[in-house]
């Protein structure tokens, strides 16, 4: 419970999503979970990734090999009403072939025995914590409830955050290398589909991208992004 506590207060102190973020991962990777991602999801899409980390290049395939049509944890949180182990899916319905290839090609990547935290907003809004360990390691059950607390406190402060950020100031906003990257290209004018072919990702991937570019420096469109970025020196003329 003290160790609870303390979070709590950290979760109070930090004043940016991305703060949060690192807490968190924080938090997780000292019970020997270092993969973890909160997006919302909708009709098995992920249609906002507010932060993830996993092994280089988890992502890019995810999305590139359209794994979220196929991916079982995705339809299980859809019907989830409580958190529920990965493991816990093949329990309780047959996989097909294409999914159990999924779960397998998962954990050669380094994505391995994860827990999944549902959380319902209103109507029909759903975001998810998920987080996974890189060894082949079974989850040790008594800390899922210090888990599950973990995850709704940063939930809740994440929220609170949002709210907070309604008119962003972008003067701390962090661009990881790639999201820097392919910002500089559609400064160049290049189509997500040229990037893609210049950087070896999909479209698709592109646009994953440049969404979370937009959504953190507050900006409607990738046009705007570029004008915002410039003007807060985290991309040259």
């Amino acid at each position: 419970m003290h160790e609870f506590e303390e979070f709590i207060e950290a979760c109070q102190r930090v004043r940016s999503v991305d703060e949060l973020a690192d807490l968190y991962s924080q938090a997780i990777a000292k019970e020997g979970y270092e993969n973890c991602i909160l997006t919302s999801i909708q009709k098995h899409a992920l249609t906002h990734v507010a932060w993830f980390k996993f092994p280089e290049g988890y992502l890019d395939t995810y999305y590139e090999q359209r794994w979220a049509k196929i991916d079982p944890v995705l339809e299980c949180a859809l019907r989830a009403s409580r958190p529920f182990f990965w493991n816990d899916i093949a329990e309780s319905r047959p996989l097909s072939k294409k999914q159990e290839s999924f779960m397998d090609d998962c954990q050669d990547i380094g994505v391995h025995s994860g827990i999944v935290f549902p959380m319902h907003g209103p109507g029909d809004r759903l975001e998810i914590m998920s987080i996974s360990r890189r060894l082949n390691e079974a989850p040790h059950p008594m800390s899922h409830a210090l888990l599950h607390a973990i995850s709704v406190q940063t939930w809740t402060r994440y929220l609170e955050l949002r709210e907070e950020d309604r008119f962003p100031d972008t003067e701390n906003v962090h661009l990881t290398p790639r999201e820097l990257e392919i910002l500089r290209w559609c400064k160049h004018g290049k189509t997500y589909s040229e990037i893609g072919e210049i950087l070896s990702i999909s479209a698709k991937t592109v646009e994953f991208h440049v969404t979370n570019i937009m959504n953190k420096l507050g900006a409607s469109n990738k046009i705007t992004a570029i004008v915002i970025a410039i003007q807060r020196g985290i991309l040259d003329v």
